[in-house]
């Protein structure tokens, strides 16, 4: 993806991260009691129970690794009322203005980052993630759609699978499996084991055959028809907790972005939060893209 008004330049790759298997005798703990504990670290249920809405606004930056590399700097937001988000970087760049996640209650939408054209990233979300707005799942505690915050409401399948060492840190990991329209979108939440609040999230999924994907010669198909599978991974990390009227949230967002296969991608994206209230007046058309 061309970016003409990038800087050029190379950064140590700090956002990859894969998960290992959980240490040899690591205690367990009910999905029950990782839950408990988790909205715990959140606030207490007054606290929780009064944020009808969270406004969030600072910075953002936007990073260029595969195919090409860049970086791009702008503000960046976090809305959320109910079970509404809206996620938005915008750039101050003519071919990459903005990058903008929105989920009204219903139905999910992605900016386009010029006329007819969406992002990577978007366009993943759009065809494939559409579950994890609705779910709630995106932007994690950050939000008032927050999965975990109505796990009786949402009924989605949880598989607890004891302490993984995710970058060299053990964490506590939740899977987790909507219960309408599954998909084959592999979720996985990860919390901390000390103060269990939550600290990454990684969504998997496999295209097989690639369809519509460019081809290359194979022993099986010397020709170069056979189609290529395209492996996706989106990875959320969420660092800085502060406490703002009782609630204790993430300030720090990050979003790892990789494609393999045909074509492959590598982006990572962050926001920063300066400010963040709750509360507030919020126009319902601020769930919506105008196109």
């Amino acid at each position: 993806m061309p970016i003409r008004a990038a800087l050029w330049f190379f950064l140590p790759l700090i956002f990859a991260c894969d998960v290992t298997f959980p240490d040899a005798g690591a205690a367990k703990m009910t999905i029950q009691e990782l839950l408990a504990r988790h909205l715990d670290s959140i606030g207490t249920p007054e606290a929780r129970a009064s944020a009808k809405n969270v406004v969030g606004s600072g910075t953002s930056q936007v990073v260029f690794r595969i195919p090409g590399t860049g970086q791009l700097s702008g503000t960046g937001s976090v809305l959320s009322e109910g079970r509404m988000i809206r996620i938005e970087m915008v750039f101050a760049a003519q071919d990459y203005q903005s990058e903008r996640l929105v989920f009204d209650g219903n139905n999910v939408d992605v900016g386009q980052i010029q006329i007819l054209e969406r992002s990577m990233l978007s366009d993943f979300v759009y065809h494939y993630g559409m579950g994890m707005l609705k779910e709630g799942l995106i932007g994690g505690a950050m939000t008032t759609a927050w999965a975990m915050l109505d796990v009786p409401g949402r009924q989605p399948k949880l598989d607890y699978s004891g302490l993984k060492k995710v970058g060299g840190k053990n964490m506590h990991e939740l899977r987790y499996r909507p219960k309408k329209d599954p998909g084959d979108l592999q979720i996985a939440l990860y919390f901390d084991p000390e103060t269990f609040r939550h600290l990454y999230s990684q969504y998997r999924l496999v295209i097989r055959g690639g369809v519509g994907q460019r081809t290359r010669p194979t022993s099986a198909d010397p020709g170069g028809t056979a189609p290529e599978d395209s492996f996706f991974k989106l990875e959320e990390w969420f660092e800085d907790f502060q406490t703002v009227d009782g609630l204790t949230l993430p300030h720090k967002y990050r979003i790892r972005f990789n494609r393999e296969g045909p074509n492959p991608f590598l982006c990572e994206y962050g926001i920063t939060l300066t400010r963040v209230l709750h509360n507030q007046t919020i126009d319902p058309k601020s769930f919506i893209i105008l196109k």
